[in-house]
C-alpha cells in the first residue's frame, strides 16, 4: 500500500484518460508524480459517487475550498504515513480538520494562490504550524508568508511547470500579422488596462476571459468598454489554445499586483510555443518572466507603458521572436513539468 495519500483539486474527464499519446491533452502533474513516488489519489471523481459529493462540488465553487476532499482525505488519513494537499483550496480545510482531530498525520500543502480571506482563516487559526510543509510557486509568496509568522525551514519555493512536450512550437501553423492574445479569467486580470492601452492600435486583441482551459469559472462579463479591435472568447480546447498561441504574435497578461504568481501557468504555456510574453510586474510573476529576455515587464495599471511594450513588439517583429525563443530554451531548462514533479517527488521522499 502507499505510503502517501494526496488530496488532488481536479478530476480527468474519460476522453482525457483515453489520451495516453496527449495528442489533446498535456501530461497531469499528479499523475507524472505517481510515476515517480508510489501515492494514492483522492481527486474529484469521489464527488460523483453520491449526492452529497454532487452537492458539495456546486457549493465549493463559490466558497473556494474543497471541504467534501478534505472530509474524504480525514476519514482516509490514518492509513498513511503522510497526506499531501496538491493546493490550498484541499490544504487549508485538511489541515484544520487533521489540527482538530484525534490521530494527526504529517501534512504537506501546496498554495498557487492567496486570498485576504484565506489569510484570515490561516492566521486566526494559526494553520502555519498544523503544516509540516508548505510549497509555494515563487518567492514573493514565500516572503508574504514569512511576514505572517510561518518558519522558513517549513517553506519550499517550487516554481511552476507546464508541458513542454505538448506545448511546443507548431512548424505548420503561421503567425498572424499583428494579431496578439490574452488568456486569463475576468476576475484576475486587469482587462480596463489592456483594453485601454489597445484602444486604436492597428492591431487585433484575443481575450479568452474564460482563462485556462482547466479553469472553474467560466465567466466572461466584463464592466467596461470593449475596444473594437479586440474580441472577447470564450473557451477554448488545448488543440485550439495551441494554434492560437502559435498564431499570435505575442501574449498580453494584464496582472493585479498580488504575492502569488497569477498568470504562471498562461505565460509558461506562450513560453513552450517559443511567444514572447508581455506582463504587469506582478510580484509572483517574476520567478517566471524575465525582463527583456524572455518578456517585457511593465508596471501594474500603467496604460501608457503597457501600450509602449504593444506598439514595441508590433513594430518589432524579430525582438518578439529573439525573446520567444529565449523564453521556449528556459521552459526546457528550468520551467518544465519534469522539473516540477521530480521537485515535488524530492520534497515527498524526504519527509516519509
Amino acid at each position: 500500500m502507499a505510503e502517501i495519500l494526496t488530496l488532488v483539486t481536479a478530476g480527468l474527464k474519460p476522453d482525457q484518460l483515453a489520451d495516453i499519446d496527449h495528442i489533446r491533452y498535456p501530461r497531469v502533474d499528479y499523475i507524472e508524480l505517481q510515476r515517480l513516488i508510489d501515492l494514492d489519489v483522492l481527486d474529484y471523481t469521489a464527488y460523483n459517487r453520491t449526492r452529497l459529493g454532487e452537492f458539495f462540488r456546486r457549493l465549493e465553487t463559490q466558497l473556494r475550498s474543497d471541504l467534501y476532499l478534505a472530509m474524504l482525505g480525514l476519514l482516509r488519513r490514518h492509513r498513511y504515513c503522510l497526506s499531501f494537499a496538491m493546493s490550498e483550496r484541499a490544504g487549508i480545510p485538511f489541515s484544520a480538520l487533521n489540527h482538530a482531530f484525534p490521530g494527526h498525520r504529517p501534512l504537506i500543502s501546496i498554495f498557487a494562490a492567496w486570498s485576504t480571506r484565506q489569510e484570515r482563516v490561516i492566521t486566526g487559526l494559526d494553520l502555519f504550524s498544523a503544516m509540516d510543509v508548505v510549497i509555494v510557486n515563487c518567492q514573493s509568496l514565500k516572503d508574504h508568508f514569512l511576514k505572517l509568522g510561518a518558519l522558513a525551514e517549513h517553506i519550499e519555493v517550487v516554481r511552476y511547470g507546464v508541458d513542454q512536450c505538448f506545448f511546443s512550437p507548431m512548424r505548420d501553423v503561421e503567425q498572424q500579422i499583428d494579431l496578439v492574445m490574452s488568456v486569463g479569467e475576468v476576475r484576475g486580470r486587469d482587462y480596463k488596462t489592456l483594453f485601454q492601452a489597445v484602444h486604436d492600435l492597428p492591431m487585433k486583441l484575443l481575450v479568452a476571459a474564460s482563462g485556462s482551459w482547466y479553469a472553474r469559472e467560466k465567466n466572461t462579463s466584463l464592466d467596461v468598454m470593449v475596444p473594437g479591435n479586440v474580441t472577447i472568447a470564450g473557451s477554448f480546447s488545448r488543440a485550439e489554445l495551441k494554434g492560437l498561441y502559435t498564431q499570435s504574435q505575442f501574449v498580453v497578461l494584464p496582472l493585479y499586483d498580488v504575492p502569488f504568481s497569477a498568470g504562471a501557468t498562461v505565460a509558461l504555456e506562450a513560453m513552450c510555443m517559443g511567444r514572447a510574453v508581455i506582463a504587469s510586474r506582478s510580484r509572483g510573476i517574476l520567478d517566471y518572466v524575465v525582463d527583456h529576455e524572455t518578456g517585457i515587464l511593465v508596471e501594474p495599471g500603467d496604460v501608457e507603458a503597457l501600450r509602449e511594450a504593444i506598439e514595441h513588439l508590433l513594430a518589432h517583429p524579430e525582438e518578439a521572436q529573439r525573446l520567444g525563443r529565449n523564453a521556449r530554451q528556459r521552459v526546457e531548462e528550468e520551467l518544465n513539468l519534469d522539473t516540477y514533479v521530480e521537485s515535488l517527488a524530492r520534497i515527498l521522499n524526504a519527509h516519509l
